[in-house]
This record gives C-alpha cells, sequence and structure tokens, in this order.
C-alpha cells in the first residue's frame, strides 16, 4: 500500500519571494525527497533555473497559466511523477504569479490519484512593497491569491514601517479572516510551517470543492520572450529599465553585460524595483533571454530599443 504525498501549492504575485522560499525549503529538506512542479506564465521559463539542484525532481510547464490552458498538463505531470518509481515524500507546486490557486486545489480535491496524494497547504506569499499596486491592477488575481491560503507570509517587509504593515495586515483580514500570517525573514521560517501540515481539513476541503470559479485573466495580458546573442551596455540597460512603462509589471532574464563578459546575470523588475545578480554556476551556455509580462506589450519597440543598448565590440 503506497502512501498519500502531500501537495503543498506555493502561490503569490509576481516576484513575492515564492523561489526564494521554495529554495529555502529545498536547503532544509534534511532528506526529504522533494518533487517541484514549476508554473511560468509565457513560453519560455526561467524560474526553473533558479531553483536549486538538490531536490528529487523538477517538473516545468510553460506556455500558460497553470490555473486556466495547462491545467491538463499539470495533471498530467503529477501523474508521471508518481509513476516514475522515484520515492517522493513531498509535491511543492509553485504557480505562476499570474495564477489563482483556487483551480489548483479543486484539480486535487476532485482527484486524488487514487488517494497517492493529498492536498496539505496553500501558501500565499504578499510582497509588503507592491501589493498595493498588485490590487489595483490586478484585483481579482491577488485577492483570490489571498483569499484561498491557509498560511500567509509577508515578504519584504524590512523597509515598511508598523503602519504599513498594519494596513497591509488589514486587507489581508478582509479577505482572509483565519489563516495564520507571518512576517519574518525566510530563513527563519521552520519546515513544520510549510510542509506536512495537515492545515486543509475535511470541512475545508468540502468548501473549496464547492466554490465557483470564475477565475478569467485580461485579454490584454500578455508575454513577450525576446532572445538576442549580443552583449549589453550595462548602463544604456539600466536607463532602458527607467524608461519601461508602468504597464510591464514584470520583466526577468538571463543576459550578458559589457563591464564581465564572461559571466551571465540574472536581472529581474517589478514596478519599479530592479535587481542585478551574478550567477556563479550557470546551468548552461545562455544567450539573452528575456521575459516581459504586462499589459499591451509592444515586441517592435521593444526590440528596437534593445538594440539601442547593445554593448561596442570594442569596449
Amino acid at each position: 500500500m503506497w502512501k498519500q504525498i502531500p501537495i503543498t501549492i506555493l502561490t503569490g504575485f509576481l516576484w513575492s519571494g515564492k523561489t526564494t522560499l521554495l529554495n529555502h525549503i529545498i536547503r532544509s529538506a534534511n532528506g526529504r525527497k522533494i518533487a517541484v512542479v514549476e508554473n511560468e506564465f509565457g513560453s519560455t521559463g526561467i524560474d526553473a533555473e533558479l531553483i536549486e539542484k538538490s531536490t528529487e525532481e523538477i517538473v516545468e510547464i510553460s506556455d500558460g497559466c497553470i490555473c486556466c490552458t495547462v491545467r491538463k498538463d499539470f495533471m498530467e505531470a503529477i501523474e508521471r511523477l508518481l509513476a516514475s518509481g522515484r520515492e517522493i515524500d513531498n509535491i511543492i507546486i509553485e504557480c505562476s504569479g499570474m495564477s489563482e490557486p483556487l483551480p489548483i486545489a479543486q484539480s486535487f480535491l476532485m482527484n486524488d490519484m487514487n488517494g497517492r496524494v493529498k492536498l496539505d497547504s496553500i501558501i500565499c506569499l504578499v510582497d509588503a512593497e507592491n501589493i498595493t499596486g498588485n490590487l489595483t491592477r490586478n484585483t481579482q488575481t491577488a485577492l483570490e491569491q489571498i483569499e484561498f491560503a491557509d498560511y500567509i507570509i509577508i515578504t519584504k517587509w524590512q523597509n515598511a514601517d508598523k503602519k504599513i504593515l498594519e494596513s497591509i495586515e488589514d486587507i489581508i483580514r478582509k479577505v482572509n479572516a483565519y489563516a495564520p500570517i507571518l512576517n519574518t525573514k525566510t530563513e527563519n521560517i521552520t519546515l513544520d510551517h510549510l510542509l506536512d501540515t495537515d492545515r486543509i481539513s475535511l470541512e475545508d476541503a468540502q468548501k473549496l470543492s464547492e466554490t465557483t470559479d470564475e477565475h478569467a485573466h485580461s485579454e490584454s495580458m500578455w508575454h513577450y520572450v525576446h532572445h538576442s546573442e549580443y552583449i549589453f551596455d550595462h548602463i544604456k540597460l539600466s536607463e532602458f529599465f527607467r524608461d519601461l512603462p508602468y504597464s510591464i509589471y514584470r520583466v526577468k532574464w538571463f543576459v550578458r553585460l559589457d563591464h564581465d563578459r564572461e559571466k551571465v546575470f540574472l536581472i529581474q523588475k517589478v514596478w519599479a524595483r530592479f535587481t542585478v545578480e551574478e550567477q556563479l554556476k550557470p546551468t548552461k551556455e545562455y544567450k539573452n533571454t528575456l521575459v516581459f509580462i504586462g499589459e499591451w506589450i509592444e515586441p517592435f519597440h521593444i526590440n528596437i530599443d534593445l538594440a539601442k543598448c547593445r554593448a561596442q565590440t570594442n569596449s
């Protein structure tokens, strides 16, 4: 008789810290065999490259929101994991920042793979720096991520004062009155709060099953992937980011920059926040891969502006 494998759903809006939390879980696994299902909103995945490879298995699903167009692929991925013969103690699903957790949870409540899996927890990460913008531009998605969670972690709170944190908790409590709320450094969160929690009771499961799913993404929501082989001028590229319209919510990419041409850098931007991080151990030879997520993206103009950021060959 096989054991039931607990499934943990990680949800939260773009750049809320899901991959950071996932890597913390993997580093703290202490012998647990963890399989990860990674979903990205777009045809090219980057986040799977950022997940630490000590986990048992990583399955990447791209080209759609996991709660919409790729739900069939997602369930088939779980079935393949179960049929692989590998020992698996936990399955973690890292959802796209544009996904809502209810349809994913309902998939398992309707199909537990002949008793082999069970829904254990829905963990939502709330970005303290960007929650206002997320709610203004994507109210339904951001609120439903909070509403159906049974555990909520506030991230990027270090620069928020007490009044801002209190207002964030007030927003959370208006849509989710009962889930515990935690705001602490990711590295301080112990696994007993994240895995094998049994937080979803039979009553909770019944309520989730009976809730109507009215999820739909705005028709204006787009993603665009740019590939190129040239090296960027890091100053011009910074100016390009500075001038991006706020209709582009998220940019993430691996690039090569002129000030250190032998290295690969991960660049991420959400709203006005912009980070550059050297990839110490790139897992493959990278071309520049730029993923844009937002509304009314114009690839033609993006390509023209990026071409202007190309470094001089003799620089």
